[in-house]
């Protein structure tokens, strides 16, 4: 896409923005939600791009129509994952794979390492939504733990994982905005968000005692930190994007259970000036009772294990993958200009049913299904099952679909290619270091990565060739950004606070983890801001 015939000014940058700031006004002001604002800022981006940017209606059509298409595969992953979650949730599986974990050791480090860094990376890499804090929060605040350092280590251990997470659906939405090559990309989010988790890890104990606790059990901290980051890191290189986040929250489990079973990790760690808070009492007994049959961990976990099976399959035995990729659907784009120059080229977009990602959390949802009915596990509740997916799944697709046509609009447009523009004149070789808040930024308004990556994207890929950077790190900062922006996304603190019966008290989570938030995206951009030069 070419955007050098529209000349920069300062109007022209403004115009360019206000899609953008009708999303986000919509957003903070209004209070819409991505179901009401994605169209409404989609709306706007149309209107400026006709009137201001020379975009004909052939130019708008085609960028609507590459903005559904290259959405679809983001949804092909949600939806299905999020089935996956419902499946597990429904038959009992995922309160008892976090009631045989919070069972396993009395050591409070050990114990919030496993939950809330571990468990909810491995809820981040099967469901997104806001489940890993959903889940975790209450379930600490259940075992003892003050219910405001309960949310906040849910949001600290979970962020960090978010573009991997979700069966990597925030990373599938970068690849389809950006079309940088996946292999560096996945990679270089994966080193970025390494540094992150690392920091994630040390800022779980930090929260719970201080330097101290980091002191007292620096093992705890450093081998479960270090092992999980790096698996999510090793996955990524070998192209198992779909698995990152699950795979590093599972081996942290692992090992974590490992470490419980020694003898050192057997006792309380808390020391006798931090006596447990009479305020983790009150609220756990204001807790819903659990409700559900107890099952062994690994009946519980039956269907990831599943998810290992068919994804090691798909991905590691040949006659399997070319037999799943046999069937694509095809689609010709064509090439675009507007009035002002502004060319977009043709191009075709590809997609195997039966392979992608998502068809293969479809087969594992069924597995699933089959193995708990086939024990005396399932409830028998499969149509309400399904409606419930699609109701939550259904606002969500909304926001997705609307805000990848928006950008779409706007870089067939030029209006991404002038934002770049005025971007990479303002902060030149500096803007690694702020490239992650923009992504930040776009999480914290919209309560997705997904979104934040949608929305800025192109525009991280435009100023990285405008200053010589390479696009594939400003991309990898921007996700990482916006994955961090997780910790403190409205949204999230908000999921947060009502399942640990924190209502009213938002205020209070976000500034703890708001430090802690600052620390991580500072890093990584200092990081980007290094490995750029």
């Amino acid at each position: 896409m070419s955007a050098a015939a529209v000349h920069l000014t300062v109007a022209t940058w403004l115009w360019a923005l206000l899609p953008l700031l009708a999303l986000m006004l919509s957003m903070l002001v209004l209070r819409w939600g991505g179901k009401k604002a994605g169209p409404f800022g989609l709306a706007v981006a149309l209107l400026v791009a006709w009137v201001r940017f020379g975009a004909d209606i052939d130019v708008l059509e085609n960028a609507l129509l590459r903005g559904v298409l290259l959405s679809l595969p983001v949804l092909y992953i949600n939806i299905p994952a999020l089935l996956l979650y419902h499946v597990a949730d429904a038959a009992g599986g995922i309160r008892n794979i976090g009631w045989s974990v919070s069972q396993m050791t009395k050591n409070h480090i050990l114990q919030l390492m496993i939950l809330a860094f571990g468990f909810t990376t491995f809820l981040q890499g099967v469901a997104g939504f806001g489940v890993p804090v959903a889940v975790v929060a209450p379930l600490l605040v259940g075992i003892g733990y003050p219910p405001v350092e309960a949310v906040a280590a849910a949001l600290i251990g979970h962020a960090w994982s978010v573009s991997m997470g979700d069966m990597a659906s925030s990373f599938q939405a970068l690849l389809s905005v950006t079309r940088l090559p996946p292999h560096e990309l996945g990679v270089q989010v994966a080193l970025l968000l390494g540094a992150a988790g690392l920091a994630a890890a040390v800022s779980i104990a930090h929260l719970h005692a201080g330097w101290g606790a980091v002191a007292r059990w620096p093992a705890v901290v450093g081998v479960l930190g270090v092992v999980t980051t790096a698996a999510q890191v090793f996955l990524a290189w070998l192209n198992l994007w779909i698995v990152a986040s699950f795979g590093a929250g599972m081996l942290c489990l692992l090992v974590g259970f490992a470490m419980a079973r020694m003898t050192r990790y057997q006792g309380p760690s808390r020391p006798a000036s931090l006596p447990p808070k009479p305020e983790a009492q009150r609220v756990r007994s204001a807790l819903p009772p659990e409700g559900a049959r107890r099952m062994s961990f690994h009946l519980a976990f039956a269907p990831y294990y599943s998810l290992i099976a068919v994804v090691s399959l798909a991905t590691f035995v040949p006659a399997v993958h070319d037999a799943l990729h046999a069937w694509r659907l095809k689609v010709v784009l064509d090439e675009t200009i507007t009035r002002l120059g502004v060319v977009t080229p043709g191009e075709v977009w590809r997609l195997a049913p039966l392979g992608h990602p998502g068809a293969l959390l479809l087969y594992t949802s069924l597995m699933g299904w089959l193995f708990y009915r086939l024990n005396g596990r399932w409830p028998g509740r499969q149509a309400a099952l399904l409606r419930r997916t699609f109701q939550e799944a259904y606002p969500t697709s909304i926001g997705i679909v609307s805000m990848v046509a928006l950008a779409s609009v706007m870089t067939a447009s030029g209006m991404i290619g002038i934002l770049a523009d005025g971007a990479a004149a303002a902060t030149g070789r500096v803007f690694p270091v702020i490239s992650p808040l923009v992504g930040l930024l776009g999480c914290f308004v919209t309560g997705s990565n997904t979104n934040s990556n949608i929305l800025f994207g192109a525009f991280q890929v435009e100023v990285g060739e405008l200053i010589g950077v390479q696009p594939v790190l400003l991309a990898a900062a921007q996700s990482a950004g916006g994955s961090l922006g997780s910790m403190v996304a409205p949204a999230k603190v908000l999921v947060g606070c009502a399942t640990a019966g924190l209502a009213g008290r938002e205020g209070e989570i976000f500034r703890r983890v708001a430090g802690y938030c600052a620390v991580q995206v500072l890093l990584i951009g200092t990081l980007a801001w290094w490995l750029a030069g």
